[in-house]
């Protein structure tokens, strides 16, 4: 059996669009490393503040995958990349540069003999300073043939580790593309020594079939994504080698099991309809666990049971938060595996935690303005805020804005339901909009105007964190 690698690229494809915030991204690469996926591409740097900080606690934040660069086209942006991604286990810097015609020309601005200088300045430089270094030839079946091979014997001789082959457009058919990669590798004899991807687009419907065709001829790694329209999508490629990587002879080490919550939580960000419909597909959760019911003499093992039976791989100190939320949510009634399933989406895979919400007092009536007295740890310290305003919500808002000092703008508030009945588990969430930017915060409690204060304060600790406050 052959192990075929899985490079996730959804944080670059969603980056493109700009639907992820800072921390969005970090928790997608956390939850990308915990399936066990081989690598994590990130977007190219195009803000140096914001980038830098961005990829730096990416670096941080991965354990186990490659976190993969792309490094732009100049030898100093090659350099600041490196700064950038060094701190990672398994730092690699990407060249990826067009070699088509039509991309070189429009995309590049350069002629063939320009781009072959570029793709061996470019790799010798990025292999001077890392040990891991990927050459991905974009828009290679439209490239003339010859300048193609021409392209990739350059990054090979300047010091490539891997070639990714990209069908850009997505112009070919499974054999078609399992055919072109041959060819390659008949023209190319150092090729079978060295580690080959692909890269498909999905334009026809048929990006994960032309990946794992051109895995059977030699491929040994597939790049993929959870919601682009540019790549496989990795629900497709688990289903195919589950169901026939024996008889394919190859096989992933993604883990099956934690695709479905991997997903979801990937979802919840990226708001792909497309991609919920595959999470809706794959959905095996067993329905006898709603009815298990958990209460506060539960211990930590059952609660870490039930939290890996969602699906979730979480560290010991992020499992330790999770029982203390758990435990402060039982004291004052029973609760069910989605209970659960929310205290871990808003206690885990948070934000360090610089306002701590001690305590709060809401007074409010029909007669009264409401009114709301809150206590916040920050760094030790305990701060108190007191305000008045038009309802409980508004007047808890105003004294945690008295606590941090800054005023944020309110960009949306909901709240709903996790369970049902009177005593029913309530979750807040809280989007604010600071210096242009939007940040979420999500609380859950038993009491709504608690929930909200936990939202409205993970909103801030997010933007405390990204070091605009």
């Amino acid at each position: 059996m052959k192990k075929v690698s899985i490079t996730d690229v959804t944080i670059r494809k969603a980056s493109e669009n700009g639907s992820l915030s800072f921390k969005e991204k970090i928790e997608i690469a956390k939850a990308l490393d915990r399936l066990n996926v081989s690598a994590i591409e990130l977007s190219p740097m195009t803000n140096q503040k914001t980038d830098l900080l961005l990829i730096k606690s990416i670096a941080a934040a991965v354990k186990n995958a490659a976190v993969s660069l792309p490094v732009g086209m100049t030898e100093s942006d090659a350099e600041l990349a490196w700064s950038a991604v060094c701190g990672a286990v398994r730092p690699r810097l990407v060249v990826s540069l067009p070699v088509s015609s039509v991309q070189m020309e429009f995309i590049a601005r350069k002629k063939p003999a320009a781009m072959l200088e570029t793709i061996e300045t470019l790799t010798r430089t990025c292999a001077s300073l890392c040990q891991d270094v990927e050459f991905c030839a974009e828009d290679a079946t439209r490239a003339e043939f010859e300048f193609l091979v021409k392209a990739i014997e350059t990054a090979l001789g300047a010091g490539a580790a891997s070639i990714t082959i990209c069908d850009t457009a997505g112009i070919m058919l499974p054999e078609e593309f399992a055919a072109f990669v041959q060819k390659l590798y008949a023209q190319i004899p150092a090729l079978k020594d060295t580690f080959v991807k692909v890269l498909c687009n999905d334009a026809l419907g048929l990006a994960a079939a032309s990946a794992i065709t051109a895995a059977g001829v030699g491929a040994a790694g597939i790049k993929a994504a959870f919601d682009s329209t540019d790549a496989p999508q990795i629900v497709t490629l688990s289903n195919i080698l589950s169901q026939r990587g024996d008889s394919l002879g190859i096989y992933a080490t993604i883990k099956a099991t934690e695709l479905t919550r991997t997903m979801k939580q990937i979802l919840r960000f990226t708001n792909s309809q497309n991609a919920m419909n595959a999470v809706w597909n794959r959905e095996t959760a067993d329905d006898n666990d709603e009815n298990i019911v958990y209460d506060a003499n539960d211990d930590i093992t059952a609660i870490s049971s039930a939290i890996q039976t969602l699906g979730y791989d979480l560290a010991e100190e992020e499992c330790a938060k999770v029982y203390e939320e758990f435990l402060r949510v039982a004291a004052k009634k029973p609760i069910g595996i989605k209970e659960i399933d929310a205290i871990v989406a808003s206690t885990a895979l948070q934000v360090p935690q610089t306002y701590k919400l001690e305590s709060y007092v809401i007074n409010t009536g029909n007669i009264i303005s409401a009114t709301a007295h809150i206590k916040i740890e920050k760094n030790g310290e305990m701060l108190t805020g007191i305000s008045v305003g038009d309802g409980p919500i508004d007047a808890a808002f105003n004294a945690i804005e008295e606590v941090a000092g800054s005023y944020y703008e309110l960009d949306d508030f909901q709240i709903r339901a996790v369970t049902e009945g009177k005593e029913a588990v309530g979750s807040a969430i809280v989007k604010l909009r600071y210096e242009g930017r939007l940040y979420s915060g999500s609380g859950i409690s038993t009491d709504i105007i608690g929930a909200a204060i936990r939202a409205y304060i993970a909103a801030i600790n997010k933007i405390v964190y990204e070091g605009n406050s």
